[in-house]
């Protein structure tokens, strides 16, 4: 039993690095297609919608890749949904210190839960 959750914790870390890898390359491609502008008249820094979709497919595809890596590396589906957590967990703490609006804050929370269901079920194919 040990080494079930000793395997679980270690494919759940593993999921999680890769997650947010892929995210932070999401991130880095969305800015680099559409850069943040800075407004002079308000000091803002404004983000643009395609800097917003990148990042929200960076969740889709990190969730969903950390979490089949969790889940095959486990033979279990627990890790994976433990990245989907932390997916969660640091979407949810964006869209908070961002002050995003509520539908960023919907999707922050949908969008890995989608990915980590078809990645359940995508899993769960590869091994019958």
């Amino acid at each position: 039993m040990t080494r079930n959750i000793l395997r679980a914790g270690i494919a759940a870390v593993i999921g999680i690095v890769v997650a947010f890898g892929l995210i932070w390359l999401a991130q880095y491609a969305g800015s680099e297609i559409s850069p943040d502008v800075y407004d002079p008249d308000s000091g803002e820094i404004l983000i643009p919608v395609g800097s917003t979709i990148a990042l929200i497919v960076g969740w889709f595809i990190g969730t969903f890749a950390g979490g089949w890596i969790a889940m095959r590396v486990s033979a279990g589906t627990g890790a994976g949904w433990i990245v989907a957590g932390s997916v969660i967990g640091a979407a949810l703490y964006r869209a908070v210190t961002l002050a995003d609006t509520w539908w960023i804050m919907a999707l922050g929370v949908g969008v890995p839960l989608v990915a980590v269901w078809l990645a359940q079920r995508a899993t769960a194919t590869a091994v019958d």
